[in-house]
């Protein structure tokens, strides 16, 4: 039976996924950018360009993310978690591009509006009731967004992830970075287990998605 649980208790397994003050990009990268602006032009945000954009597909009652690399056992684009969901964009980075193991399934940061909201108060109301907890505040490019920290676990397999929620122009924006893995001890022979400096790397170029994330309208 899946059992879920508070990111709290997962830091333990993902430390380098705690929530941390948004920069821009480390100095001194060498890595291109591509840009991505929503298809009505209010926001555009850039990222590295080896991460993947994941493709949307419809599909009875209602949209995946197509991939391997946009996907696990726990979603990881937040576009997946329900009707109440509008999703916009999705960036995986590359499963085993420098993680080199198995425990590693998928990490994302994407975008998307949360359907049925018309007030600031309720798009800052917990976004996933009983698995999230509210950490504070985040400015970007001069906007404030709500920070919530969540985890859920089960079948050896664990997500964990950060949503960043803002009201404008009449709608609930919802950010989210995710990643996905696996108990390294259930394969056979055993995977290695992910280091800090393995989530560091991941962490670090999806954050960078992020911090880049700007309202143009």
């Amino acid at each position: 039976m899946k059992v879920r649980i508070l990111l709290a208790l997962c830091a333990v397994v993902f430390p380098a996924f705690a929530w941390a003050q948004g920069g821009t990009a480390k100095e001194g990268s060498q890595t291109a950018l591509k840009t991505f602006v929503s298809p009505d032009g209010s926001f555009r945000f850039t990222y590295a360009a080896f991460l993947i954009r994941c493709e949307l597909q419809q599909q009875a009652g209602g949209y995946v993310w197509a991939g391997d690399k946009c996907s696990a056992y726990h979603p990881v684009c937040d576009g997946e978690t329900g009707p109440g969901i509008t999703p916009i964009a999705c960036i995986a980075y590359p499963r085993n591009k420098f993680t080199d193991t198995d425990a590693f399934e998928a990490a994302t940061f994407s975008v998307e509006t949360v359907n049925g909201i018309n007030t600031a108060e309720k798009c800052v109301a917990d976004p996933v009731e009983g698995l999230s907890e509210r950490r504070g505040t985040l400015d970007i490019y001069g906007v404030s967004f709500t920070v919530f920290e969540f985890g859920e676990a089960g079948m050896n397999q664990a997500v964990t992830g950060h949503i960043y929620r803002t009201f404008r122009g009449g709608k609930c924006y919802q950010l989210g970075i995710n990643a996905a893995s696996a108990t390294a001890e259930v394969f056979d022979p055993p995977a290695r287990k992910l280091s800090k400096a393995d989530w560091q790397e991941i962490n670090g170029r999806l954050e960078q998605a992020r911090d880049s994330f700007e309202f143009l309208k």
